[in-house]
């Protein structure tokens, strides 16, 4: 189940990963269309950290991913998976693999989606890039998709003469395992996700609201410093006030001034980042107070909110192909997630199906903020793909009900969520035969970044077994 041998000694020390200073560095010429027999073609880097117990047999390969889409694998996070997974390399081998468009991987860019600017933009202007990525892509837009990816994944694993892996994926992760799962079943021994969430999600994420909500109470109730009641009936009050009275504020970055509106919809969208990573405690502190100021009519906490907020945003988006893959990330959001519209439809068509759906929706479903806000939120708009190229191609990877295999399977997903909630991590488990659900208290997106949720997974991939 690890690498064999004559695999391994036809491998190069990674002499510019100084922090995996044992890593093996090789690349894989795949097509970009497998189904084209004269598809160009483009390369698949991975880094193999051999197990350092070599004097007894190894008890396998663990493939992680980070997430993203567009996350390098191996600058992004692979110093942090060697050490996570460190009490486990003594018989384990780890094998890290940039996906096709990201990192090492023949790195996909867009000059649309370069620089800093996007960060600070309207919804308007965000979707309007996202389609102009799509057309400077042309016919290579649907090459990126997750079914490709994970058959990359199966020919590095087969190049390497490894018998079955241990897959541990982390939020999109855990859809791209899912999908090698389903593709490639007979290689799997193992699934271990944190922040999971369902090949065949909810499109217009209905179920974030009450997550947010959620997690706002246990914050509040845990910490002792706020209460969750008035911190969401204030936020209630700041939407309703902004979708009548938009503010702004202007922000500095990098020698140039962006004037950003503040409206409801950039309301939800840095307030929705306080729960869809790791748990910010302070950041909600800081939420509310410029909340319950705004009853007042004083805006400047709110503004310095919103700055601190999209300058952290700006910072991700300049961090270069070799972390993260802005292009290749949507161009795998666009192929494969479920959306409210028919991809094959045109753009005033789709723009009729998106109104449809958001005219579906209950605001007070979606308290503290409207329906339309929190569903078009900056980092989760449900019509972020709407002027993406038409593609009659584009579909899930896999139809609900499809067979997966049946091994164990761990999915984890944390209380504080509100990106990924535990009601997506359950349907998550539920696509498996033998999975086990576990909720982790005060963990966020995701639990794999806790001690217990750490734990819980390196128990299970060294027991081949999920405890509840």
């Amino acid at each position: 189940m690890t690498a064999s041998e004559e695999a391994v000694q036809a491998l190069e020390p990674c002499d510019d990963l100084p922090s995996l200073p044992t890593a093996l560095c090789g690349s894989l010429v795949v097509p970009l269309d497998r189904a084209d027999g004269g598809s160009a073609t483009t390369a698949v880097s991975f880094a193999l950290i051999p197990r350092t117990d070599t004097a007894r047999p190894g008890l396998g390969t663990i493939v992680p991913n980070p997430g993203g889409p567009g996350s390098s694998t191996i600058d992004f996070s692979g110093g942090l998976f060697a050490a996570a997974l460190e009490p486990l390399r003594d018989r384990r081998d780890v094998l890290l693999i940039d996906p096709r468009g990201v990192g090492r991987s023949d790195p996909l860019t867009c000059d649309a989606m370069d620089g800093p600017a996007l960060a600070f933009g309207t919804l308007a202007q965000q979707r309007a890039a996202i389609g102009r990525c799509g057309q400077e892509l042309g016919a290579r837009a649907g090459d990126y998709g997750t079914a490709a990816v994970a058959d990359d994944l199966d020919a590095v694993r087969e190049s390497l003469g490894i018998d079955k892996l241990d897959l541990l994926g982390l939020s999109y992760g855990s859809f791209l395992m899912t999908v090698y799962a389903e593709r490639h079943p007979d290689a799997v021994r193992s699934i271990a996700l944190a922040g999971g969430y369902s090949v065949h999600d909810d499109a217009m994420n209905s179920r974030g609201p009450e997550a947010f909500r959620r997690a706002v109470t246990l914050t509040c109730e845990r910490t002792r410093t706020c209460d969750g009641a008035v911190v969401l009936a204030d936020l209630a009050a700041l939407a309703e006030r902004l979708r009548a009275h938009p503010d702004d504020v202007e922000i500095a970055f990098q020698g140039t001034t962006y004037r950003v509106v503040i409206d409801e919809w950039q309301l939800a969208s840095v307030a929705g980042r306080v729960f869809s990573n790791v748990p910010d405690s302070d950041a909600l502190q800081a939420l509310a107070a410029a909340a319950a100021a705004a009853r007042t009519g004083d805006l400047e906490l709110l503004r310095a909110f919103v700055t601190d907020k999209l300058t952290h945003a700006a910072e991700i988006a300049i961090a270069g192909t070799s972390a993260v893959s802005l292009a290749q990330s949507w161009a795998t959001t666009c192929h494969d997630y479920v959306r409210p519209f028919n991809a094959a439809h045109a753009l005033s068509e789709r723009r009729l199906e998106v109104d449809r759906a958001l005219a579906n929706m209950n605001d007070s479903e979606f308290a503290p903020f409207s329906a339309t806000a929190w569903i078009t939120r900056a980092d989760y708009d449900a019509g972020a793909c709407l002027e993406w190229p038409v593609a009659a191609e584009v579909r899930e990877p896999f139809a609900p009900g499809a067979a997966l295999p049946d091994v164990p399977v761990l999915v984890l997903n944390g209380d504080l969520d509100a990106n990924t909630t535990s009601i997506a991590g359950r349907e998550a488990a539920a696509q498996f035969p033998r999975a086990v659900f576990v909720e982790i208290p005060g963990a966020g997106h995701t639990p794999a970044t806790t001690e217990e949720g750490l734990e819980r997974i390196l128990t299970f991939i060294a027991s081949g077994a999920a405890a509840g």
